[in-house]
């Protein structure tokens, strides 16, 4: 992982980076950040609270010194008066005028800190983009981590013209993953067949996490075919997560037709069949399942 980490550094090769410990990769003794090793002059770890010249920028870092802290990681910022940089904050945690109440760690005084003479603070912890204002952005997380996160996978390209001017933030686009939430209707065959249809045409599968969210009725068989499709496509796409348990089995003539058997399985089908629990319902589904395959 250190190694992936130093590889992907060097694709910048002349453009300054600075890394800032945040609550997952505090800047302690065994900091990750610190074991990266990198001895390129433009890539600055900020494990200090020190402010880093860049040529006509200095960056102020707020790193965490701690998973979780109880005093502004902000607070050590002392006052600008002098207007001849622009000076950039960049601070990992949660904003206090989100107008939360209860005590939180990591929390960060934004107006405090825009208030002693910054001209940007730029902020990690949500995975999303958020604007607090338009000194004070969240980049969010370059990839989506889970399906209900609002607005991840972006960077945010910042210009200020001169110290005091107001920044001109745009959102750019950078996640490779696509993270895609459904809840979908099911009462016939031809639905199963449009739910196929639609998973064909997802792009870069390996690349897509879909979750599911199914309901209705259908028919043994049109049932036999989703799980079938469901099991298909749990081995192609990156994630595949179904929630089908809403979708019950309502037998067809043509199902009962093809559920016939002599002797022990006569038997087992006849009991299935006027069975009323889940469980004698899956079991029928497995058996119609089995049968067909073995056709």
């Amino acid at each position: 992982t250190l190694q992936q980490a130093r590889d992907a550094l060097e694709a910048f090769a002349d453009v300054p980076v600075i890394l800032l410990p945040g609550n997952h990769d505090p800047a302690t003794a065994d900091s990750a950040l610190a074991r990266l090793g990198i001895t390129r002059p433009g890539v600055h770890v900020a494990l200090a609270r020190e402010p880093i010249r860049l040529d006509a920028l200095e960056v102020y870092p707020c790193p965490l010194t701690s998973r979780h802290a109880y005093d502004d990681p902000a607070g050590w910022l002392p006052a600008q008066n002098r207007q001849e940089i622009v000076r950039v904050v960049v601070a990992h945690g949660g904003a206090l005028n989100f107008g939360e109440t209860t005590e939180a760690p990591n929390r960060i005084d934004v107006d405090t800190v825009l208030g002693r003479g910054y001209d940007y603070l730029a902020l990690g912890d949500w995975h999303g983009v958020f604007r607090v204002n338009a000194r004070a952005w969240y980049s969010g997380a370059p990839e989506p981590t889970r399906f209900k996160e609002k607005r991840p996978g972006h960077v945010l390209l910042v210009e200020i013209d001169a110290p005091g001017a107001e920044p001109r933030v745009t959102e750019l686009p950078v996640a490779r993953t696509r993270w895609i939430t459904r809840e979908l209707e099911l009462f016939e065959d031809a639905d199963v067949e449009a739910l196929a249809a639609w998973l064909d045409g997802l792009p870069e599968k390996s690349w897509s996490l879909v979750e599911l969210t199914l309901r209705g009725q259908l028919s043994l068989a049109a049932h036999a075919r989703l799980e079938a499709l469901v099991a298909d496509y749990g081995s192609r796409l990156a994630l595949m997560r179904t929630d089908a348990a809403a979708v019950q089995v309502a037998p067809t003539p043509e199902d009962l037709e093809a559920l016939r058997g002599e002797g022990y399985l006569g038997r087992a089908i006849s009991v299935l069949r006027q069975g009323e629990s889940p469980d004698d319902a899956a079991a029928l589904r497995l058996l119609y399942r089995l049968m067909q395959e073995s056709a």
